[in-house]
């Protein structure tokens, strides 16, 4: 008898310390779970976009922005982490042989803390810091032979970011226009081609914003209810940046500084991850060693977000 209630104290002890065990890891799963949702929201999207648009962009057959994501969250609640990112950026151009010229190399890493999460407010806000490079994998001279004009064909272009901020979201299911997140950050040049000196602009402010309207609730007559609500969102996305410092033969207020980014995006019923945005740009050229014109382009695509988990 002594020996049973001894086994059978034993196996209690045992299985209390393994339901213990279950209910620690289903926590921690649902944290994790709950902060990679808020990191997704910060990343920014793999895309295409179709042709030149509407603008001052020379003909190209598209443009891709490929950002695969691979997170490391280093203790168990997943409040401090690191990411890295081999981002690369191509135009393929409508002319003859379609070349790609020039892409853009723009690996990251970046780590970042989770002051608040869901699980114990309403919002979720962490900071964040990161190391970039900028490259255009080419080795030829920055000007053409008048020693004036950049060589955009085959010129060499590279520069190194630190780039940091806080971003802050904070959804809310029950409304119909919900501030998915605000993103404040800072960027500055450390070491770049001395080419670019005082005409690319070292130092960088910027604000992201993300609105989403939800469609089924706007329109309650025409959206079928049997139908999943998420396939009648629309979302918004508004980025002001501003470029600071020294830029020859541009004032210290200039729309030559601005750089303006609003995107309208809807997810229909035939894409499971994505999205079908329409995109606005002002401002200077992001495509590397480009970058000494203004574009003003309206363009059409196709976006979607992804990541690998260690």
């Amino acid at each position: 008898m002594l020996l049973t209630l001894l086994l059978f104290g034993a196996f209690g002890k045992t299985y209390a310390q393994m339901n213990r065990a279950d209910s620690i890891i289903a926590d921690y799963k649902a944290v994790k779970s709950n902060a990679i949702s808020t990191f997704n929201m910060f990343r920014e999207p793999s895309y295409i976009m179709f042709g030149s648009g509407l603008g001052n962009l020379e003909p190209l057959v598209f443009e891709a922005d490929i950002i695969p994501y691979f997170m490391i969250s280093l203790n168990k609640n997943v409040r401090w982490g690191i990411e890295l990112s081999p981002r690369i950026l191509m135009r393929m151009y409508d002319s003859y042989s379609h070349p790609v010229r020039t892409p853009s190399y723009m690996p990251r890493v970046t780590f970042f803390y989770q002051f608040i999460d869901r699980e114990r407010g309403h919002s979720d806000l962490f900071a964040y810091f990161s190391l970039l490079h900028h490259s255009n994998g080419q080795d030829g001279n920055f000007y053409k032979a008048d020693g004036t004009t950049i060589n955009t064909l085959n010129g060499s272009f590279s520069t190194n970011w630190f780039e940091g901020g806080f971003f802050l979201s904070r959804p809310n299911s029950q409304l119909i226009f919900i501030t998915n997140y605000i993103k404040f950050y800072a960027a500055y040049s450390y070491n770049q081609d001395e080419e670019l000196n005082r005409i690319y602009g070292r130092l960088r402010f910027f604000v992201n914003a993300k609105i989403t309207v939800k469609l089924s609730d706007v329109f309650k007559v025409i959206v079928p209810k049997k139908d999943n609500r998420r396939r009648y969102i629309f979302d918004q996305s508004i980025r002001v940046g501003w470029i600071a410092g020294d830029l020859n033969d541009t004032k210290k207020v200039d729309l030559k500084r601005l750089i303006f980014n609003y995107t309208l995006s809807f997810k229909p019923a035939f894409l499971k991850d994505g999205v079908i945005f329409v995109d606005y740009y002002y401002g200077q050229d992001y495509y590397n060693i480009h970058f000494n014109r203004q574009l003003n382009v309206v363009r059409i695509g196709i976006a979607s977000k992804s990541s690998i988990l260690f």
